[in-house]
Formats: structure tokens, C-alpha cells, sequence
């Protein structure tokens, strides 16, 4: 079987067996593309071996120079490739047991905004121009629900108008691996903002059902809500390149850091391991130098 062949028949069964959303999905099949560019994708599955797979790392790293995380994600994708070719006896062997690299990652904390920043970018949320359009609307609505919320930018673009209660103040997100779960709408402003919104899209030509839709009635990809948030930023004056996961790790950190239970947290977020919600614990730099003032009796040189 070639690779290209192997691909396919990979993606299908973590689409038909496993129940892999579609963006879990692409990612296997753009990390699979990039192995298979590299390798060849009329090779033979059973003729990779270790130092096919030592060539392709280098590669990634010394010609391309690419990240030690990309490095490693897809290699992963790659390793799961394989897992399943054995599982399936279409191969023998595994080449990456014998493979003896090891992908090093740096420590780094989450990046969320800093307080300036966060009211920054609250005011230019609040703020309403009369030149506000039912897009200009939309886009701020769909970046208020990422900051008070903190879902992924993927299920924002996915959550249907079903999934949203206004009696409950809720929507039901469907998360990685078709987990379900709740998040609220218990602050007023993004409450009034939601439902501003639903109000307004009523008015709207459309056959979609997703929740965020566009003026001419077509549904909202993430890569446009990275362009608005990035276009509201840059108004709000917000220097850093700013993305809508850096507003999940925002809203994260301000739970903690306001004394809420890990575990609800775990269960907001949709993390199936409280482990991954645990990166989050740490206390951000003006937290850190707020507490340090308060310790030290408010005194500055």
C-alpha cells in the first residue's frame, strides 16, 4: 500500500470508527500531506524505515527550520498513521520503535492578555458607533463569547442557533472528540450583546443554521473571526498580535486567578484531563506584582 493510498484509508477510519471532528481531521491530513511531500507519496508504507523518518526530521529542522512543537505534532500524526497500519496488519513493523529521537519541548506558560490590554479590548467591544452594521455586530458579539467564555474558536464557528438558550443563559458547544458541554451567558453585557444579535439576525436572508452568519446570510469561518479580532485590536489600540486562543487562555487565567474550583474550570473549558487545565494555574506577571505590592504595604520606590 502507498502512502497516498494509506492516508486515505487512515483519514476515512478516523472519520467513520474514531468520530474525529473534521477539524481534528484536517490537521491529520495537512501533517500527513507534509510527511508524504517529503517521503514520496507512491512509496511503499512497508519500505519506510527509522532513517527515513531521521532524514525527515532533519529536514523539518535544519532546512526549514521549523518549531520543535510543529516538529513534533506532526510526527504524531505521522505515529498514529503507522499505529493503525500495524493494527490492521497492512504492515509488520512500526519503524518508529526503533526510532531513538526525542522532540524536546520548552516550557512555556499560556499567553493571555494582561489587564491593560483586556480593558482595551472590553471598551472597544462596548463601545457602539452608529456605523455599527449587522457585520460589525456579529464580529463582536462572536469576540465577546471567546473572551467571557472561553471556547475555542472552532466550536464557536460550529455552535447552530439550537444550541443557544436565552431562558437558560447557555449554549451547548460541541467539543474535540464530540464531547458536549455547557457554557453560560451569566454577564450582563455579553447576555445583552447575544441577544442584541439574535435580534438582528432575524432580519437576515439565510438557509444557515449556525449561529454566526455573515450580512448575506453565508456561515462564518474562524479565519475570518482571526481577521475581525486582529481588525478590533488594532482599534482598540492593542500593539501584540493577539489570537482568539489567546482570549481562551485569558478567560482561563482569570477564573483561577479569581478563586474559581480547577474542576469547573476543567469542565468550562472541555479539557478531558485536569492536567491540561493545570497549565493554567500559574499566576500572571501583574498578578504576581499587584500581590507583591499589596504584601509590601503599597510601597514604590
Amino acid at each position: 500500500m502507498t502512502l497516498t493510498e494509506a492516508k486515505r484509508n487512515f483519514l476515512r477510519h478516523c472519520g467513520l470508527v474514531v468520530n474525529l471532528s473534521q477539524n481534528t481531521l484536517r490537521a491529520y491530513g495537512s501533517d500527513l500531506d507534509d510527511a508524504h511531500r517529503y517521503l514520496g507519496q507512491r512509496r511503499k508504507l512497508e519500505d519506510i524505515r527509522a532513517e527515513h523518518l531521521r532524514g525527515y526530521i532533519e529536514h523539518m529542522r535544519l532546512q526549514r527550520h521549523l518549531k520543535e512543537t510543529t516538529v513534533k505534532r506532526r510526527l504524531a500524526s505521522l505515529k498514529l498513521l503507522f499505529v493503525w497500519a500495524v493494527r490492521e496488519r497492512i504492515i509488520g513493523d512500526d519503524p518508529f520503535h526503533t526510532l531513538s529521537e526525542r522532540i524536546r519541548l520548552p516550557k512555556r506558560l499560556p499567553r493571555a492578555l494582561d489587564r491593560s490590554d483586556r480593558e482595551c479590548l472590553r471598551k472597544a467591544l462596548v463601545l457602539r458607533s452608529t456605523t455599527d452594521d449587522f457585520n460589525t455586530i456579529r464580529s463582536k458579539t462572536a469576540i465577546h463569547l471567546l473572551l467571557d467564555t472561553g471556547i475555542r474558536v472552532g466550536e464557536l464557528v460550529t455552535i447552530c442557533l439550537r444550541d443557544i438558550s436565552l431562558a437558560n443563559e447557555s449554549l451547548l458547544v460541541q467539543g474535540k472528540g464530540d464531547r458536549q458541554r455547557l457554557v453560560y451567558l451569566l454577564q450582563k453585557p455579553l447576555y445583552r450583546k447575544v441577544e442584541k444579535y439574535l435580534a438582528c439576525r432575524r432580519s437576515v436572508q439565510t438557509s444557515s443554521d449556525r449561529l454566526l452568519v455573515s450580512a448575506r446570510g453565508k456561515p462564518v469561518s474562524a479565519v475570518n473571526i482571526r481577521k475581525e479580532l486582529r481588525g478590533l485590536c488594532k482599534t482598540a489600540g492593542i500593539v501584540r498580535h493577539v489570537t482568539p486562543h489567546m482570549l481562551r487562555h485569558t478567560c482561563a487565567t482569570q477564573w483561577l486567578e479569581a478563586g474559581m474550583d480547577i474542576r469547573y474550570v476543567q469542565k468550562l473549558l472541555g479539557h478531558q484531563s485536569i492536567s491540561t487545565t493545570e497549565i493554567y494555574t500559574h499566576v500572571s506577571d501583574q498578578g504576581l506584582r499587584e500581590a507583591l505590592f499589596k504584601a509590601t504595604g503599597g510601597f514604590r520606590r
